[in-house]
């Protein structure tokens, strides 16, 4: 693994972000969009009954609308894109270091756990509703940061001198 596998796991998960993008929003609008009109029709309820003071029952529909569950995928979508694109930097870098393959391996390896640990535990939870994936992020997001790291180090001492 010297970063040629990080950059076509970038590509294709990047192409996979894309399509999965378009069913971020779409799946959630009908729920948003009946609380919303159950809370403008307890609005008007309360116009027309002009109580001096709203109570808590005349309002549930407006908070019903308040507690809908906002999407998390259009995190799992952005983070997955850059993510991907990371993938495939990260990959070109590796290309052109002059370190052991050894640290090449661990590196490329923690990009690719980092993605799919992170935002696809993200898809898995926010889009396909398999919820225990969300107690799986943080080793995705310590790897990604563990290969940042990693990354300064090896171009610190792999970069090649313009001499050269």
């Amino acid at each position: 693994m010297n970063g040629k596998v990080n950059i076509v796991f970038g590509f294709i998960y990047f192409a996979f972000t894309a399509v999965l993008g378009p069913t971020v929003l779409i799946p959630h609008f009908g729920i948003t969009k009946q609380a919303m009109d159950k809370a403008v029709q307890t609005v008007d309820k309360v116009k027309q009954e002009a109580q001096p003071a709203v109570t808590a029952e005349a309002l549930s529909g407006i908070l019903d609308y308040l507690k809908v569950e906002k999407p998390m995928a259009k995190g799992a979508h952005s983070h997955g894109n850059l993510e991907s694109l990371l993938n495939i930097a990260a990959g070109m870098v590796l290309l052109s270091l002059a370190i052991p393959a050894s640290f090449k391996a661990l590196l490329s390896i923690l990009f690719l756990v980092g993605a799919l640990f992170h935002s696809g535990m993200l898809y898995l939870g926010s889009v396909f509703h398999m919820y225990w994936a969300f107690n799986l992020t943080l080793i995705g997001a310590v790897a990604i940061i563990a290969g940042l790291v990693g990354m300064a180090i090896a171009s610190f001492v792999g970069l090649k001198n313009a001499k050269d």
